[in-house]
């Protein structure tokens, strides 16, 4: 094929797995090899794990909140009750208090009406304290449950980089195409190999041929010179062709193909008319 894609791998490390042969078609995406670059599941799993844990805390915080929104909602209509039973008795007592002064309630009666004042005293800020506490501790869980949101997203982060080191592991296929050939052993280094780890043509109709011809011959032979390239698998395959280029000894010869049946691989006898 005249037009090749090379595909390499794009994290270090030793090839895991071949997924696809030479010989097959692909599809864009494709995963094509593994690459076992070491530590990176075990990267994701701990990423995995710290994200859990962390949500787990803004879920307990949250809760938390909840339960002492739930609290405070009681305590407050406490609070109220006692604060109109405190204003009652406030009035109560200042009434008995003004009657005593003027004679006109017995002694008994005011105290009576004095210590209900001081019980629903004492009672309200034992509620109100109760809610000021609520308040606090709302206020301390909310901010407890956005660190820990703060951290699910550092978290989160984390295991996005780790999934997309792992994902690099993976070998994908730039292109729809045909895998030409392919390098390496499983075991090996990917690394070394660069972008011939797979060859991928885009395009068989537009094919080539290298040729070594003798040097009498080739000294006969330019750019641009007409050629009938036959492939020998196929009967009846014959297509007109043209020298691309010639460099040292070798000569390309550039055909279109108008048979899908012509894969790369396949060999092919080149004639010429030569002057």
């Amino acid at each position: 094929p005249r037009h090749i894609t090379g595909v390499a791998a794009s994290v270090p490390g030793f090839i895991e797995a071949f997924l696809v042969e030479p010989g097959q078609d692909v599809y864009q995406g494709q995963v094509l090899a593994r690459i076992g670059a070491q530590g990176l599941e075990s990267a994701r799993e701990v990423a995995q794990a710290a994200l859990d844990r962390a949500q787990e805390q803004v879920s307990q915080a949250e809760a938390a909140v909840t339960a002492a929104r739930m609290e405070l909602s009681r305590a407050e209509a406490d609070a109220q009750r006692s604060r109109m039973a405190l204003d009652r008795a406030e009035r109560a007592s200042a009434r008995q208090q003004t009657l005593f002064r003027e004679g006109a309630t017995p002694r008994l009666v005011y105290e009576k009406a004095l210590k209900e004042y001081e019980a629903a005293l004492k009672d309200y800020e034992l509620i109100d304290a109760t809610v000021r506490t609520g308040r606090e501790r709302i206020q301390g869980g909310m901010e407890e449950a956005d660190g820990a949101k703060k951290i699910v997203a550092d978290k989160m982060r984390l295991l996005a980089d780790a999934q997309g080191n792992l994902s690099a592991a993976e070998v994908h296929s730039p292109v729809d195409g045909y895998v030409v050939s392919r390098k390496g052993e499983v075991g090996g280094s990917a690394e070394e190999l660069g972008d011939e780890l797979f060859q991928i043509a885009t395009d068989l109709y537009a094919m080539e041929v290298a040729l070594e011809p003798k040097a009498e011959l080739l000294k006969r032979m330019a750019p641009g010179q007409p050629a009938l390239v036959l492939v020998l698998d196929l009967q009846n395959a014959a297509m007109p062709g043209v020298v691309r280029e010639i460099k040292d000894n070798q000569v390309i010869v550039e055909f279109d193909s108008t048979l899908p049946a012509i894969k790369p691989g396949m060999q092919a006898d080149v004639r010429f008319k030569l002057d």
